[in-house]
């Protein structure tokens, strides 16, 4: 049973996707703006929406833990609402120069079940063995892969 169960739950982990839509927009100074991020395969997932300026770091701007339950860390004049379970938009009325950056969504699962409360285990990117690195907007993919062979 233990097996019939790992199996199971490593199904159900495999077939998880993520896309951003559209994937790439250029858009001129003073139009809107909509990126939208849809996840499939999983329910109540943690989304974020990432962004990163050129030669900046990755910087945190909204994430979401639930359907009309958004957190703003750094708005910078754009909005974020997630009006379905596994959607999470990205706006901006009037796009301004300052808005010219890398934006990513991403999320992640949490895990959850009756009983006493869980112990989370350190992920391996906020170990003390693995500071959190700036990612360069030309390496971000290198640096994920380093990230993943190192976990």
């Amino acid at each position: 049973m233990l097996c019939s169960l790992l199996a199971l739950l490593l199904g159900t982990l495999l077939a998880q996707t993520i896309q951003q839509w559209p994937a790439v927009r250029v858009q001129p100074v003073g139009s809107p703006l909509s990126l939208k991020c849809t996840v499939k395969g999983t329910s109540s997932p943690t989304l974020f929406w990432y962004r990163q300026a050129a030669g900046g770091p990755l910087q945190l701007l909204f994430y979401s833990v639930g359907i009309n339950d958004t957190v703003s860390e750094e708005p910078l004049n754009l909005s974020a609402s997630r009006p379905e379970d596994g959607q999470f938009i990205l706006r901006s009325e009037k796009l301004l120069l300052s808005h010219s950056a890398f934006y990513l969504c991403a999320w992640s699962i949490t895990l959850s079940r009756a009983g006493p409360p869980s112990v989370q285990k350190p992920h391996c990117l906020l170990s003390p063995s693995h500071p959190p690195l700036e990612l360069s907007l030309r390496g971000w993919v290198d640096d994920i892969c380093d990230w993943v062979s190192d976990c």
